[in-house]
């Protein structure tokens, strides 16, 4: 039986959670025999890709760096027509898959969201900053999904294959705000939306690592550089990209 949906992981050393993150996959309420599994491996030096293939056989070794190129890397091994691009160090709730396949039964949406919850508890002002700080992305997703120029974190976003491939991807020349490039290029070709129902839970380790005001600044100053000074942000602007 052929895949319906295709998820496809980006790594760099993630030997320490990438097992939860395809645990949490192999245990959705979703036909097993329907869902694809591709992890894309940046040439980790550490566990990641022989513990990614105790899940699937579709493991690749990609030599260069880059989130972008990974995800797109992905999406050409892809057998399926929907595509969910997730993240290593997240989480999906039991019933995220239906619930995003079911957003696809409209034939408008080319592209969605899954709704973004905070994965550790971590003290009684970061568990705050993280409620809030995900509130408050998801808020601004949906929002400007509906305004037609969606701002959607690739955490746990899924498209067409065929709008994907109309639109050329991820953009590969980004280490951060590809994933906002991306869903903006997908809001002008189609209807864009956020499911409340589709929950992934991610880690919040960069900022246990890096602290909130560092990790602010990383983000919305480089986002600053790419959108507004159309400075092309990469590995030395976004530390962790090579660090984690």
């Amino acid at each position: 039986m052929d895949p319906v949906i295709s998820v496809i992981i980006p790594t760099y050393c993630e030997e320490k959670i990438i097992k939860e993150c395809l645990e949490s996959i192999k245990n959705q309420d979703f036909e097993k025999s329907k869902i694809e599994i591709i992890v894309v491996d940046s040439n980790s030096p550490d566990n990641t890709r022989a513990i990614a293939k105790k899940y699937t056989d579709k493991v690749l070794d990609l030599k260069d760096r880059g989130v972008g190129k990974a995800r797109n890397a992905g999406a050409k091994m892809a057998e399926s027509e929907t595509l969910l691009f997730l993240d290593a160090d997240t989480i999906l709730g039991s019933n995220f898959l239906t619930e995003m396949f079911h957003t696809f039964a409209d034939p408008r949406v080319v592209c969605a969201s899954g709704t973004v919850v905070g994965l550790e508890r971590l003290g009684i002002m970061v568990n705050l900053f993280v409620f809030l700080h995900y509130g408050f992305m998801n808020k601004v997703a949906a929002l400007t999904a509906r305004f037609g120029f969606p701002l959607f974190p690739a955490v746990c976003c899924a498209c067409r294959k065929s709008v994907f491939d109309e639109v050329g991807g991820f953009a590969e020349d980004l280490a951060v705000a590809e994933d906002l490039s991306f869903s903006r290029k997908m809001g002008k070709v189609g209807k864009c939306l956020v499911s409340k129902e589709a929950r992934a839970y991610t880690s919040v380790r960069r900022i246990k690592k890096y602290g909130l005001a560092r990790t602010y600044f990383m983000y919305f100053g480089n986002y600053f550089k790419v959108f507004i000074l159309n400075h092309k942000a990469w590995v030395q602007d976004f530390p962790h990209v090579h660090e984690m």
